[in-house]
């Protein structure tokens, strides 16, 4: 009967460790995407954005891309509109010449896909590994605990 109990107490010993990190990995996991997703940016309309920017209240701007501008006011806050066409880009981008921003204003564009295209693919590859260990080594300490019972 003792040695029942003692089997039991060291099958859920050997179960216990690949469950925790398993819970661990899961924890960073999400904590990853919570950073990685964040936007400092507060949403605003285009309208709005332009007129801060004719109004001579923004400190800075950048163009990204021909699809998102983003401003921080003088008094620091922070917006983020979204252009519907390169024209609109080009119109802001005007606007911004005329009303020199104290710290500047830039247009950028990604010279590399890399970023976009396979971080997050590079991310998912790491889960599906993670998870394929932890799958993996659940069963394999199982048969080892049954094998030395």
């Amino acid at each position: 009967m003792t040695e029942m109990l003692a089997s039991e107490s060291r099958r859920k010993q050997l179960l216990r460790k690949p469950l925790l990190l398993a819970l661990a990995f899961a924890i960073v996991l999400v904590t990853g995407f919570v950073l990685l997703n964040r936007d400092d940016y507060e949403q605003a309309d285009l309208r709005f954005v332009t007129s801060q920017i004719q109004k001579h209240k923004v400190q800075s701007a950048t163009i990204r891309d021909e699809q998102r501008i983003e401003i921080t006011t003088i008094d620091g806050r922070r917006f983020h509109a979204e252009l519907e066409t390169p024209s609109q880009a080009a119109e802001l981008a005007n606007a911004l010449q005329k009303a020199q921003p104290a710290e500047g204003y830039s247009v950028s564009t990604s010279t590399t896909l890399f970023p976009v295209l396979f971080g997050p693919l590079v991310l998912g590859i790491f889960m599906v590994g993670a998870l394929v260990a932890v799958l993996v080594a659940v069963p394999r300490r199982a048969k080892r605990f049954q094998r030395d019972h």
